[in-house]
C-alpha cells in the first residue's frame, strides 16, 4: 500500500517543460522513466524534472504487498503526473497487466480533486477509455479498503487519449499505461490560479495491492493577452502620433 504523498512540484514555467513533450503510446521514456529488473534500483522510476510522482517497487522475492498477497503480479509500482499545455497526463506501472489474471480485473484510474475521498473523476482501463465525472464506484472484493476499483456509472466526459503495450516491460515483470485527458474535461474542478491539490489512485480489482500520488501544485497566475481590440486602439494612437509630428514638421519654419 502507498503512502500519500507529494511528488515533484511544477512550478512557473514547468507546465510547459523543456523536455519532449509526451506521446500517450504505453512507454515511459518521454517521461525519462524505463522499469527495469528489481536490481536497477530507484533511480530507473526517477522521471524528468517537473514531474510528480510516487514509486513503490517491491523486492518481487516478497510475496506480501499491503494489504494482500501475491508479490510482483500484484504489486502496484508507480505513478506518474505532468501537465503539458491544455492536456494533463497520468502514467501507471504495476506487475499487473490490463487483462484478467487468476480471476482478478485490472482496477480503473480514479482522480480525487480536493484530496477529500470524493475521486470525482475516473477513466475506465479497458475497453473504450471514457472519462467519467460524478462516478458511482466499487471498492475490491478481498481488500475493500484499497479502493475505490472500478467505474460501474457516471456522467460521461469523452473518450481521452490511452496508452498501453502489453509486452513492452513485460520481461521484467511490469505493465505500464498512460493518459492523457484535456483539461477542459474537467470544468470548474480544474483551477485557472492557485494550487491544484488532487490525489490519483489504482488498483485492481481484488485490492491486495494500491497506491496512492497526492499532487499539490502552485498553478502561476495566467498573464491575459492584450486583445485585439486593445491592439487596434493602440494602432490608431500611433498613427494619430505619426499625423500630428508630420504636420508639426510642415508647420515649423525652414
Amino acid at each position: 500500500m502507498g503512502a500519500v504523498v507529494c511528488g515533484a512540484l511544477s512550478l512557473g514555467v514547468a507546465h510547459q517543460p523543456a523536455w519532449a513533450s509526451i506521446t500517450v503510446d504505453g512507454l515511459l521514456g518521454d517521461w525519462g522513466v524505463t522499469p527495469g529488473p528489481y536490481a536497477a534500483g530507484p533511480s530507473q522510476w526517477t522521471p524528468n524534472a517537473g514531474i510528480s510522482f510516487i514509486q513503490e517497487d517491491q523486492n518481487p522475492a516478497v510475496s506480501f504487498l499491503n494489504p494482500g498477497f501475491g508479490g510482483q503480479q500484484f504489486d502496484v509500482e508507480a505513478i506518474y503526473f505532468t501537465q503539458q499545455n491544455s492536456t494533463a497526463y497520468f502514467a501507471v506501472v504495476s506487475g499487473f497487466p490490463l487483462r484478467t489474471v487468476s480471476g482478478y480485473t485490472p482496477g480503473d484510474f480514479a482522480i480525487d480533486f480536493g484530496s477529500n475521498g470524493s475521486y470525482d473523476f475516473g477513466v475506465k482501463t479497458v475497453g473504450t477509455h471514457t472519462l467519467y465525472g460524478s462516478p458511482t464506484w466499487s471498492n475490491p472484493g478481498l481488500f475493500p479498503a484499497s479502493g475505490p476499483s472500478a467505474v460501474t456509472s457516471g456522467t460521461a466526459k469523452g473518450v481521452v487519449q490511452f496508452g498501453y503495450q502489453d509486452s513492452a516491460y513485460s520481461a521484467n515483470g511490469h505493465y505500464a499505461f498512460e493518459i492523457g485527458i484535456p483539461k477542459s474535461l474537467f470544468g470548474s474542478y480544474w483551477p485557472t490560479s492557485g494550487v491544484l491539490d488532487m490525489t490519483l489512485h489504482w488498483t485492481m480489482s481484488c485490492g491486495n495491492d494500491e497506491l496512492d500520488l497526492h499532487v499539490h501544485q502552485t498553478i502561476p497566475p495566467t498573464i491575459p493577452e492584450p486583445s485585439d481590440f486593445l491592439l487596434f486602439g493602440c494602432g490608431l494612437l500611433a498613427l494619430a502620433g505619426l499625423s500630428w509630428q508630420s504636420r508639426l514638421f510642415r508647420l515649423v519654419p525652414r
